[in-house]
């Protein structure tokens, strides 16, 4: 737009722009090549192609893909129909077909949209399109329009413009290279510091698989002890499975274990151990069985070796436009002499996507390994001198530096950059929660350091059982299994739907069956359409986070889901409700969350985000991030030890130990329910963790070792008699926890937002909460304002009068709406609606003066304080908004002494150069954000809490600092607990300010109030 603005091809002005798009696109794009326009109309068409400038096919994208096959299909239907229309460009194909519509209310569609339908003497109804352009044909007419019109204004319509144009109109950036993480021994006993991970289509990588895969084989009979494989038994696998005849699809190059054994001639008697039941089939190694298939380089390609065979793969991986894959066809026949038929079915050849853990040095030494002796990848890592959960360097460290810097094999690499902060600089583990973890981590324990010095020893509670009986190791292998063959039969679906089997697709599929047990019901949840299977891959869904991710960091699948693209625009960067939940769509959307299971459904209350930040939500997401949590940060803990003395800093006390030592040593009753019940931990309450961590402290190695070791015998009454066995560390030890528990001060994270007055100024802020919401009212008389609202989405509490919402503007309609439906609810009532809507005679026999009504203006009132106004260049506003979240509470005292509060909003908060004070000499007492800890004082005892909620009428809603889950709790009428509400007077009486806890639980009070 600038630049074509900058030439006369667009108005400088932006209202001029705007009127532009009046004119009909298509008509311009027809007469465009028969007549002079006006440059600004010219303008305007090419505008129009850049909108839509067609489909450009991407060899890397489309390896495999049927759409891609349906959208050349229609193509070469477009072609057929635009030759026999006489049609020169695509726009006048368009243009003819509206043009020779004979109802106006029935135009052909001018977008290319999937549907089912026989085409081309098809037997059957298939999904397709029936003409879909590519870039080609937006190009050709691109050529066409301007060669036209520059025989009219040569002097602006230069060759030089003309390729600056189509360059922005026409040009594709080639795919982004994804950022690729470090080898997870990078820099450890000969691999180089900075040596990336390989991709999973390397061939050593897969070779390396299958050698781990086998050598981990186990064979066992009845009455005899399970033994490993022989390295001929181990060879005659790895020889079975590499010679396995080839299949129609790479999803069938496996063997059943029973064929294996029947390779190594194991007896009827014998059997692979439990250790391999999650699996009853290996796969052969991808990468040979797709390139060593007989229409592509066959027996030849074993004959190359690795580099040339590396060589090979990494050129088709590379491919991406039609021009590449031409030119990689001629290398395979020019250099490997395949004739073209093998050359083009080997540059097809489907691969395996994305990257592995390694990089090449260590692929190399651990592959030689496993192929020297029949060993498990563990001891073949060790046989190279290393292990895979040491990642001390020998540095002395005084304090723990930002976990990207010790953990750089586990995090997505940064920039690198010294200038950046240290998450973009070094990269960061994608999971939120182990993100959040390590951090808090970090600030403990460097605190622990500032005041105590370096720890001698440090305990992590490990969140995992101790070790599992024979049983509990079944039920865990079935578990596996069903989700491996969840799995499997998801990659055969693709395979038969001639969509690659990758990871991402199987996730795709697996988000499409959690919409629904039937396939009738999986809707795209944000708009109640139904989403076909043959909707998956032609770009017309989107996965998104249900809670947005920018503002949860939660991409676990619970927060996942799939839904038609249009609406994931119309989402933004908001939970559902927040995009959805003031508007006439919201009852679809309730309607078919019956069909969502319990973890996505709640994402689409009103105080989801509440939820989400509340404790017991965390808890329940947490334990599988705990898990790996607490080992990453047992690698992050040892940092801080050079290692030199041999000894081990730190070590693990597993999770289920801490819950027996602190039953037997009676400290559950230490903190007893709201009804005084002992239970085996109060959740409810944040010292819990506490209690957990002295039983912790408390513990040594050679009780885990005894436990653990009853535990494999008995699963649960060997441990349990141990522990019951095993005396308090001292006498009173009881007695002390409860005298600590008593003096604990629990430290709450504030949320002031991240609000940066330089970043604003440059219009780079980033706001602390959502503006405002999103209907827009015009502006009535006084406080009223007036929406529309789609007649077929009204609710009979819209149809009644009220006083404190919105009413029917129209008094006669809202009169005959009340009529017609009433006593109706739901599709009745809506029915209803609609034949009034569609009755052209009312029932006394009069003009239905409502016949065709579409949408209702609603009026209600909207105080000046509650709006966000827009107004126009004169400062008169013209629209307005409701404002949404605040940003804080503020009490101030005006000059006869008044005390009076104001919140400031987020909108306001975030407005350049505004401050809002109730009177110039006014005196702010106090400010207070979400979260923030405050003191308070009653009945002579100060009570310290943090702030859950704010409103400027009703003051501020209190928490005393040891409650968890307080919100949900409070508005529970079962809970008798209830949050501590004060206004303004009360608050300056009780003498509140806020408090500050450090990491160590340390109180600050600047005390009361002067």
């Amino acid at each position: 737009m600038k630049r074509m603005a900058a030439v006369g091809l667009m108005p400088a002005d932006p209202t001029e722009a705007k009127a532009l798009e009046l004119l009909d696109p298509y008509a311009l794009r027809a007469a465009g090549l028969d007549q002079a326009l006006p440059l600004t109309h010219f303008g305007r068409a090419l505008f129009h192609l850049n909108q839509r400038r067609g489909f450009k096919s991407n060899r890397k994208t489309d390896k495999g893909d049927n759409e891609s096959g349906k959208i050349k299909d229609a193509t070469k239907r477009l072609d057929e129909e635009m030759a026999i229309k006489n049609a020169r460009t695509y726009g006048e194909f368009l243009h003819m077909r509206r043009t020779s519509a004979t109802d106006p209310k029935n135009v052909p569609t001018v977008r290319t949209r999937l549907s089912i339908a026989r085409r081309d003497n098809a037997e059957k109804e298939e999904a397709g399109y029936d003409f879909y352009p590519d870039r080609r044909h937006l190009a050709e007419e691109f050529d066409k329009l301007w060669k036209a019109q520059a025989g009219y204004s040569p002097d602006v319509l230069t060759d030089e413009l003309r390729d600056e144009i189509s360059v922005i109109i026409f040009h594709q950036r080639p795919l982004k290279t994804p950022e690729v993480g470090l080898c997870l021994f990078s820099g450890s006993h000969g691999v180089p510091k900075k040596d990336k991970r390989i991709p999973s289509a390397h061939p050593l990588n897969q070779r390396r698989i299958l050698f781990e895969t086998i050598n981990n084989l186990r064979v066992a009979a009845r009455g005899e002890p399970a033994r490993g494989l022989t390295r001929d038994e181990r060879d005659a696998i790895v020889h079975a499975l590499d010679n396995k005849a080839h299949t129609k699809s790479l999803s069938g190059m496996s063997m059943k274990l029973k064929a294996l054994g029947k390779v190594i001639k194991l007896r009827p008697e014998q059997s692979f151990t439990l250790q391999t039941a999650n699996r009853e089939t290996i796969a052969c190694d991808p990468v040979r069985a797709s390139l060593s298939h007989p229409d592509r380089f066959g027996p030849r390609w074993s004959m190359l070796d690795a580099d040339a065979q590396w060589d090979v793969v990494q050129r088709i991986r590379a491919v991406q436009s039609e021009a590449e894959h031409d030119a990689l066809v001629k290398w395979l026949m020019a250099t490997h002499g395949l004739d073209r038929d093998h050359a083009e079915s080997t540059a097809k050849a489907p691969l395996p996507e994305g990257y592995g853990r390694l990089g090449l040095t260590a692929t190399k030494r651990i592959l030689a390994a496993l192929e020297a002796d029949v060993i498990p990848y563990s001891d073949a890592v060790k046989a190279c001198g290393w292990h895979h959960s040491d990642g001390r360097t020998g540095e002395v460290l005084t304090e723990l530096p930002y976990y990207g810097q010790i953990l750089d094999r586990h995090v997505i690499p940064g920039t690198y950059n010294e200038s950046d902060d240290d998450v973009t600089r070094y990269g960061r583990i994608t999971n939120p929660t182990v993100h959040i973890g390590l951090n808090q981590l970090r600030r403990l324990v460097n605190k622990i350091i500032t005041v105590y010095g370096k720890p001698d020893e440090i305990v992590v509670e490990l969140a995992r059982d101790l070790k599992l009986s024979e049983d509990q190791k079944r039920d865990v292998q079935r578990d596996i299994k069903k989700n491996t063959d969840a799995a499997i039969a998801r990659g055969a679906k693709l395979s038969e739907m001639g969509v690659p089997d990758t990871g991402a697709n199987r996730m795709v599929l697996r988000l499409w069956e959690s919409l629904g047990d039937d396939v009738m019901t999986r809707n795209c949840p944000y708009s109640g359409k139904r989403i076909s299977a043959t909707m998956l891959f032609d770009g017309s869904c989107d996965v998104d986070h249900i809670l947005p991710y920018s503002r949860t960091l939660d991409d676990g699948f619970a927060n996942r889901t799939l839904c038609l693209k249009e609406f994931n625009r119309q989402k933004t960067d908001k939970t559902p409700w927040e995009a959805w939940g003031d508007t006439p769509a919201w009852a679809t959307i309730e309607a078919n969350l019956k069909n969502l299971p319990a973890n996505k459904a709640w994402r689409f209350a009103p105080d989801a985000m509440e939820r989400f930040e509340g404790e017991n939500d965390f808890t329940s997401r947490a334990l599988k991030d705990a898990q790996y949590l607490s080992r990453i940060a047992r690698t992050y803990l040892d940092a801080l030890y050079d290692g030199a003395d041999g000894k081990s800093h730190v070590w693990v006390v597993p999770g289920r130990l801490t819950e027996m030592l602190r039953r037997h040593w009676g400290l559950n009753s230490l903190l007893p329910d709201k009804d005084g019940a002992v239970k085996a931990k109060n959740r409810t309450d944040h010292r819990h963790h506490a209690i957990d961590a002295a039983v912790v402290a408390a513990t040594d190695r050679s009780l885990i070792q005894r436990i653990s070791k009853m535990a494999r015998k008995d699963e649960v009454n060997g441990a349990e008699e141990v522990a019951r066995s095993v005396p308090p560390p001292w006498e009173g030890f009881r007695t002390d926890i409860e005298t600590q528990l008593d003096r604990i001060i629990i430290s709450h994270r504030a949320d002031h937002g991240r609000i940066d007055p330089a970043a604003r100024k440059d219009g780079h802020d980033s706001t602390s909460g959502q503006l405002h919401n999103d209907t827009a009212y015009g502006l009535g008389e006084g406080n009223s304002v007036v929406s529309r609202k789609p007649l077929l989405s009204l609710k009979s509490n819209d149809i009644e009068v009220t006083t404190k919402g919105a009413n029917i503007r129209d008094v006669d309609l809202q009169r005959h709406l009340e009529r017609i439906t009433r006593g109706l609810d739901g599709k009745a009532l809506e029915a209803a609606l609609a034949e009034f809507a569609a009755t052209a005679k009312l029932p006394d026999g009069t003009d239905n003066p409502y016949y065709g009504l579409r949408r209702v203006r609603l009026e209600e009132t909207l105080q000046q304080g509650a709006r966000v106004e827009v107004k126009d260049r004169n400062g008169k506003p013209f629209k307005a908004y409701k404002g949404d979240s605040n940003h804080c509470y503020e009490i101030w005292r005006m000059p006869d002494g008044k005390v009076v509060p104001q919140v400031i909003t987020t909108y306001e908060a975030h407005q350049i150069d505004v401050e809002k004070k109730p009177h110039p000499a006014a005196k702010r007492l106090l400010r207070i954000f979400k979260r923030d800890m405050v003191a308070i004082e009653q009945d002579d005892k100060a009570i310290i809490g943090y702030v859950q909620s704010m409103h400027v009428a009703n003051g501020l809603f209190i928490a005393p600092h040891t409650e968890a889950n307080a919100d949900a709790r409070s508005r529970d009428k079962s809970d008798s607990f209830r949050l501590i509400q004060m206004s303004a007077g009360p608050l300056v009486k009780a003498n509140a300010r806020r408090v500050y806890v450090d990491e160590m639980g340390r109180l600050r009070d600047p005390g009361a109030p002067s």
